[in-house]
């Protein structure tokens, strides 16, 4: 019985008990890949992916030719970012079961991650093709839909995939993000408030919950319809659009050194693109900020993002701090602290985006060794009125790489 009561308990979310289960399980049949494969979830819920990886190889040693621990292994690698990876192991779960819709509904999720739209809904469909009342499949294609801008036919998808599960949280969720794209944050509150009365722990809806709270003021609305159009596009896309950015602001702060007199048109345009810049870097956690100052938005943050807003917070408050000092008398060191921690809050700002993916450790490593230099730089500075110029390139041209790092690879933004 330890089997089917750990499935019990998984659903339940009782992961620990699981575990204990399944460990029974395999005290008295160690070749159980039914056990090997369910314990693979419960350690990856516990983030020990590695082991998770290794009681899957063992699932799969045990029974070749079964797609279950494929479409497990599928979904770990997806949650941890590693698409290439994912659509292999989703492949394979499809080919050792072409008939069922889990695996094209799972190649549907990894190319809609991907921001792979049309790609999503080919997947979707012809998951639907194998079970026309697939409600992951379904909702998949209605968000594929809404990314392609198909508005009209995404909204009759939701409402079909509602009419026919009207408690279904996904589908709520599903239509709040459709109404944020619509540019309608008060609706889509109504629809991530009803996912959440539905699976509390609905962490789609609960990011929509956060967006759309977000959204009601009208700057973050304007930023959050940047995210979600940026959303829409292919990552070749966004990386060209933002090198186009960086040489347009180049030609025309060139034009303005060599033609003073545009100085007066061209200068308002490039403080403003320097702005909108800071502000897709620096708008969501300032934004997490203010929320967690309200008193009732605050608990629609989950432990990561008020994490990240008390960083930004304790980050601004130092930067603030320096130029006070400066501006009190303290000398140019107090100066240039104030614009390195201001500059530093950018790669920041960004590695938090990464959480739950597997560039997050390494990222991490590399924001820690850059600011370990920076603030042995700037101690140096304050206490000895020593600077070290090696330890300043590095934390110069360490930001800078980390922000390159951070943007081409993909930052984390609103869905």
């Amino acid at each position: 019985m330890s089997v089917p009561r750990a499935q019990l308990l998984l659903q339940q979310d009782r992961y620990d008990e699981a575990e204990a289960e399944l460990r029974r399980a395999l005290a008295d049949d160690p070749d159980n890949g039914d056990a090997h494969t369910l314990l693979a979830v419960c350690l990856a819920k516990a983030g020990r992916r590695s082991d998770a990886h290794a009681a899957l190889d063992e699932a799969i040693r045990l029974r070749p030719d079964w797609a279950y621990p494929h479409f497990v292994r599928g979904h770990l690698l997806c949650d941890a970012g590693e698409l290439d990876r994912a659509r292999a192991a989703a492949a394979e779960a499809r080919r050792l079961n072409p008939a069922d819709a889990e695996a094209p509904a799972l190649l549907a999720q990894i190319e809609a991650l991907d921001h792979q739209w049309e790609a999503a809904l080919d997947w979707a469909q012809r998951g639907l093709a194998l079970d026309a009342e697939h409600a992951g499949c379904a909702n998949l294609r209605a968000h594929a839909l809404t990314k392609l801008r198909r508005h009209g036919e995404a909204a009759q998808a939701i409402e079909h995939t509602l009419r026919g599960d009207p408690q279904n949280p996904t589908s709520h969720a599903n239509l709040g993000w459709q109404k944020l794209h619509a540019g309608q944050p008060h609706e889509a509150l109504d629809h991530f408030r009803e996912a959440l009365r539905l699976e509390p722990g609905h962490d789609w809806a609960r990011a929509g919950l956060v967006e759309a709270l977000k959204a009601r003021n009208p700057i973050y609305r304007l930023l959050l319809g940047y995210f979600l159009w940026m959303s829409t596009r292919s990552r070749g896309f966004r990386n060209a659009l933002v090198v186009g950015g960086w040489l347009g602001y180049q030609v025309i702060s060139g034009m303005t050194r060599t033609n003073p007199g545009l100085g007066p048109w061209m200068q308002p345009l490039l403080w403003a693109y320097l702005g909108f810049v800071l502000l897709t870097w620096l708008g969501v956690p300032l934004f997490n900020l203010l929320l967690l100052l309200s008193p009732h938005g605050r608990h629609a943050l989950n432990d990561h993002q008020r994490r990240g807003a008390h960083v930004f917070a304790a980050m601004a408050a130092v930067a603030l701090a320096a130029l006070a000092g400066w501006g009190l008398g303290g000398g140019p060191t107090w100066l240039d602290g104030a614009g390195m921690v201001g500059l530093f809050m950018l790669p920041v700002a960004g590695w938090m985006t990464l959480q739950g993916t597997t560039r997050f450790v390494p990222v991490g490593v590399a924001v820690g060794v850059v600011g370990a230099a920076g603030g042995v730089d700037l101690g140096l500075g304050l206490v000895a009125g020593l600077s070290s110029p090696l330890l300043f390139r590095v934390f110069l041209w360490g930001t800078l790489g980390l922000v390159l790092w951070i943007n081409f690879g993909g930052r984390g933004r609103p869905r």
